[in-house]
């Protein structure tokens, strides 16, 4: 087994045990029905001036939704979030500005 490999295994635990249950992604092309998600409603981001603000970000993994964009939907039970922005991508998990 390649390092890759495990490290595949590990993004899907991390999911499994801290994400907030299935979502839908919908973005141009793309439809991506009950894959894992991490919502958190009070991460700290920097706007273009570098100030600080709180933002409400959802996690996916990368190998789930291999692209981003603004304007895509991420629908979980509670409501249907928008993506703003990409904030942060290690190649493994996306987390993704939304509202």
């Amino acid at each position: 087994m390649r390092f890759s490999d495990h490290l595949d295994r590990l993004d899907g635990a991390v999911m499994t045990h801290l994400g907030d249950g299935p979502c839908t992604y919908q973005g141009a092309g793309l439809v991506a029905s009950g894959i894992e998600h991490i919502l958190e409603r009070d991460f700290e981001a920097q706007d273009d001036d570098q100030v600080a603000m709180r933002v409400t970000t959802i996690s996916v993994r990368v190998s789930d939704v291999t692209t981003s964009r603004q304007g895509d939907t991420i629908a979980t039970p509670s409501r249907t979030w928008t993506v703003q922005q990409i904030l942060e991508d290690d190649g493994h998990i996306r987390r993704l500005y939304v509202t």
